[in-house]
């Protein structure tokens, strides 16, 4: 049996995430667009040597098992069992956490998706419901058993029965998993006589439910309900279908974004396979980010009235931001995606492949909305489309749509520019300016001695203490206390030493080293030694122009008391510490 170590170290953390996004070698280590933000250069470094992996954009990092816990969304056990299974190291028992929350309501919503498909396909009580899902709804049999659609009668007595007296699952757990509400020290099911769409994660795990009322329900009940949220599920994360469907949006290059299950599923059955649906109107970063690992280009057809839904416009421009090209196909007259498959599903496909790019479909949907003859229907067109375009990041694309609105308003391109610009200004006080210049003096010092420590390893780390006066950071002294102590005990190694720190101060150090040696490959000693020397350098001048500052300011302040001795004695001072530093800079 091996252990968790055992794992880490067999389980080569490049070709896990190689697995999945595109990375290319980039000197010591690996690179690649991050998968967890939107970027267009490369942040996202992997170290083979510490076996680990970094994002200097988003700041984002850790091994190969916080990645998949991060990427795939799996919890810790699920982690290492799928790494003990790619590599073939067997783990024991103890090596897995006690099961958590969120495996525990996977396991009771795979239970409870069981059971709502048994009623609606076999059971007396699931009559109805299936006969409004193949004659109104106009599923097949295969599509409701594929996608393990069931219903939930109006029945406590049969709902306990299973749940309770045959599975013996506790109260406290129902309710925890969402499927239940507790009262008077019972529970009931929540989604009692609705049919039930289980909701999957894209690996295929039931997170949770999704319930919808039959046209004869009592009219007080709520249309549509979802699961709460869980540890196990959050509406932000799910897109209905995509378990079925990633390798189709993969293969087709596209995904199609529908509002609801019926708009996912009708088409679906129809032969239009790369699909997905969202719970609401609005994506969300998540969905974004999810969607952008099997495509880059998606296309929204939802509900015709979305153009004015503030938070589908938030969402559409997260998609942007996160590197997605967003078109919208148009409905014409058909209410939503369920309906038009079912009358036309050619016609459905062809408005698919005639989806036009959002910004004008937002331009084209406000300008219809308001009358152009008039100036008060140009302001108001203006005050609703001008923010959307401020914030498109694309230069170019802002200029273009720019010049659209303009001609569709006919005013001049400079009017419609300046509103937009007016948009983008805020304004910065000059004790954040300043503070800010702090910072960054502060940062570019740190970045330095950083650089500096990181080769002097390379090079000699035995001779470290030699260059010791050359830092003030007290991480960095902090490591180079590590450092001497773990010399005397063996020769050094860049992992060992690694995994010898202690944990406050193991994270950084490992980012410090990738973030230092992200261009190197192969360096000869007199190449290090060269480098060493140009940051000594660098720190020498950098120490000797803040020291310049510093005695720049106390000569403002001895002439504001005219105090001309003080003056003089600092003025001697700055002139010997320029003289000092332009020999160092080779212009003396």
């Amino acid at each position: 049996m091996g252990t968790i170590e055992d794992i880490k170290a067999k389980a080569d953390i490049v070709s896990i995430i190689s697995e999945r996004i595109s990375v290319k070698k980039a000197g010591k280590h690996f690179k690649a667009l991050c998968p967890f933000h939107g970027e267009k250069s490369p942040s996202f470094m992997i170290s083979p040597e510490l076996q680990i992996y970094k994002c200097f954009g988003c700041g984002e990092g850790g091994d190969v098992i916080s990645f998949l816990e991060k990427y795939e969304g799996m919890d810790f056990n699920e982690a290492i069992k799928y790494l003990s299974d790619k590599t073939g190291v067997k783990l024991d028992s103890g090596s897995f956490q006690p099961k958590k929350d969120k495996e525990k309501i996977i396991e009771i919503n795979d239970l409870a998706s069981k059971y709502y498909n048994y009623l609606l396909l076999k059971h007396e009580l699931g009559k109805n419901a299936l006969k409004y899902l193949l004659e109104v709804r106009k599923l097949t049999i295969d599509t409701i058993k594929y996608f393990k659609i069931g219903f939930s009668p109006n029945n406590q007595k049969i709902f306990e029965s299973f749940f309770i007296n045959k599975k013996g699952l506790k109260n406290k757990d129902l309710v925890s998993a969402g499927i239940c509400y507790e009262r008077y020290g019972r529970v009931f099911d929540r989604f009692s006589d609705r049919i039930v769409f289980p909701l999957f994660d894209h690996r295929g795990n039931t997170v949770g439910f999704s319930g919808r009322i039959l046209p004869n329900s009592k009219p007080d009940l709520a249309k549509f309900i979802n699961t709460p949220e869980t540890p196990a599920y959050h509406k932000s994360e799910v897109l209905f279908g995509l378990n079925f469907t990633k390798n189709d949006i993969k293969k087709a290059g596209l995904a199609i974004v529908t509002e609801g299950e019926f708009d996912m599923i009708s088409p679906w059955q129809r032969g239009v396979k790369n699909i997905v649906a969202i719970k609401g109107s609005a994506l969300t970063e998540a969905h974004a980010n999810l969607l952008g690992r099997f495509t880059k280009k998606i296309t929204l057809a939802l509900d015709s009235d979305f153009a004015g839904n503030a938070a589908a416009k938030r969402g559409i421009e997260v998609a942007q931001k996160m590197g997605l090209k967003v078109n919208v196909c148009q409905l014409g007259e058909y209410k939503d995606p369920d309906e038009l498959a079912i009358k036309n599903i050619d016609k459905f496909s062809d408005s698919i492949k005639k989806a036009v790019p959002i910004y004008d479909f937002i331009i084209d949907s406000v300008v219809k909305k308001f009358d152009l003859a008039t100036v008060d229907g140009k302001v108001d067109i203006s005050r609703e489309v001008v923010p959307v375009l401020s914030r498109i990041d694309d230069e170019i694309i802002k200029a273009y749509y720019v010049e659209v609105l303009a001609k569709k308003l006919k005013v001049p391109y400079e009017s419609v520019y300046k509103e937009v610009e007016k948009n983008n200004i805020s304004k910065i006080t000059s004790d954040s300016k300043e503070k800010e210049y702090e910072e960054k003096v502060q940062g570019k010092r740190e970045q330095l001695e950083e650089a500096l420590l990181v080769l002097v390893m390379m090079a000699s780390p035995q001779e470290i203490l030699d260059y010791k006066d050359y830092f003030k950071s007290s991480f960095i002294v902090k490591i180079i206390g590590q450092l001497v102590l773990f010399s005397k005990k063996s020769d050094f190694e860049i992992k060992e030493f690694s995994q010898s720190l202690p944990a406050e101060l193991a994270q950084r150090f490992n980012e410090m080293y990738l973030n230092n040696t992200k261009g190197i490959d192969k360096f000869d000693t007199p190449s290090l030694q060269s480098e060493v020397n140009a940051l000594k350098k660098a720190l020498e001048t950098f120490n000797l122009t803040k020291s310049q500052g510093e005695i720049i300011k106390k000569i403002q302040d001895s002439e504001k008391l005219h105090d001309k001795d003080e003056v003089l004695k600092y003025q001697k001072k700055l002139n010997e510490l320029v003289k000092t530093k332009l020999i160092l800079e080779g212009k003396h």
